[in-house]
Parts: C-alpha cells; structure tokens; sequence
C-alpha cells in the first residue's frame, strides 16, 4: 500500500533475496486514519514494553516519506497536492502519537534530500522547510535530520542544506549520514546539531564512544551483512584492544 498506485524502480531486501519492488494499491482515506491509530497503538506498546520513547520514521522511503514527497504522492484529495495536504498524514500520526506517550517522549526522522527507494520531490528545500517550521508546535523531544553529505549515494541533486532546517526548527535537533568524529564535532560545534548520530560506524564499532575517545582505528563495516537474518555482522565485530 503507498498514497499512489506508483511502482518504484529499483529491488527490496527480502528472505528470500532481492525482489523487484511491486506496484502498491493507493490507500483509501479510511485505511489512513485507521493507520494513524495503529502508530498511536505502537508508540503505547513500546512505552508499556520499556523504552524510552519512539521516533516516527517519515524518512528513506517508508510510507509517511512517501505521502510527503510528489514523485510518489500524487493524491487528489486532502492528502495529496499541496504542501500542507501532503504533510498532512504526518501532522496526524505525530498528533495521535503525542497524545498517547508524550510530545517528550516522541522523535520525528526526516530525509530531505533523500532518494533512496525512489524517492523524489519537485521542491524538497521549500517543502522540508514548512513542515520543520510546522513541527516547532509540537515541543517534540527532537527532530532527527538525515544530512546529505559528500559521496552519500542516497542523495540527488535537490539537496536541501543542513543549515536551512536549523533556522527553521528551534528544538532539539539531531543530525546523521556519513559523518565521523571530525565532522560530528563540527556540526555541534558550529550550531548546526545538537547532537549526532551514528549507524553504519556503530554497528562495526559497537564500542564507538571509547575509539572516538582515544582517537583508535575503527573496524571497517561489512556491508553484505547490513539486511542479513543472523548475528554475522551485528554481534561478531571485535572490540577495541585496549
């Protein structure tokens, strides 16, 4: 299911290997408002089950990305179109969320300038900059920003800079994509993140803290392993010599 009917190019990791992505059925409005109950449930379940909080993922393609961005969103009705209908999926699930757990205990992850999955959008710069000043009701824990960084294969040449959505959230924001410690240290130190996350660097160095610490070498991350179904790659990278 997706907000349109749109086959997106490319191949998903599944058991079986991967597979041609298939065409979606559109969502009725019906089914939407019954999904944005079932985030609600979720971010219940995870609280109950002990976390924290809950981030919603609206970024790398996954459906509330899709509803927000014209290359697959090519809705007529209140979800589709403008802007501010395309955006509005996302408003909803972050209102129901909020309302169950905590605007505190909620994270919102976005990627801007992302293509992954197909993804695309006629004016990524005005559109990510509306919905970052629209977030800045919500008294959200934190805003998570994948930044487009040099090299990154996930990114085209809509690039919206990092810069841009800091002048428009005012919250706790969280930057991540392709940074080491050099550039991590220079986001925060230049204001444009008050904080960084780390994926692929973590999972080959589950001791990254320490090896940032005392400036050690890193293990370099196998990326076979990424979308595996075994511990290879996750549990079996070896710790710092100390």
């Amino acid at each position: 299911m997706a907000p349109s009917a749109i086959k997106p190019k490319g191949e998903v990791y599944t058991f079986e290997g991967m597979q041609a992505y298939e065409t979606p059925r559109a969502l009725t409005v019906e089914e939407i408002k019954e999904i944005v109950k079932e985030y609600a449930a979720g971010a219940s379940n995870a609280i109950e089950a002990g976390f924290d909080g809950v981030e919603i993922h609206a970024a790398n393609g996954y459906l509330l990305d899709q509803f927000l961005r014209n290359g697959s969103n090519t809705r007529e009705d209140e979800y589709g179109g403008s802007i501010e209908n395309r955006s509005r999926f996302l408003f909803e699930v972050i209102k129901a969320v909020t309302a169950e757990i905590g605007a505190d205990k909620t994270g919102v992850r976005l990627s801007p300038s992302g293509t992954f999955n197909d993804m695309t959008d006629s004016d990524p710069q005005k559109h990510f900059t509306y919905v970052c000043e629209k977030l800045n009701a919500y008294d959200l824990a934190y805003l998570h920003v994948i930044d487009a960084l040099e090299g990154d294969i996930n990114h085209g040449a809509n690039v919206v800079e990092l810069s841009i959505l800091r002048d428009a959230y005012k919250g706790v924001l969280i930057t991540n994509g392709a940074y080491d410690k050099e550039r991590g240290n220079a986001a925060i130190q230049n204001h444009q993140a008050d904080a960084v996350a780390y994926g692929v660097l973590f999972i080959a160095n589950p001791d990254l803290p320490e090896r940032f610490k005392t400036n050690a070498d890193f293990n370099e991350a196998d990326p076979d392993t990424f979308y595996t179904q075994d511990e290879k790659g996750y549990t079996d990278y070896p710790p710092m010599r100390k």
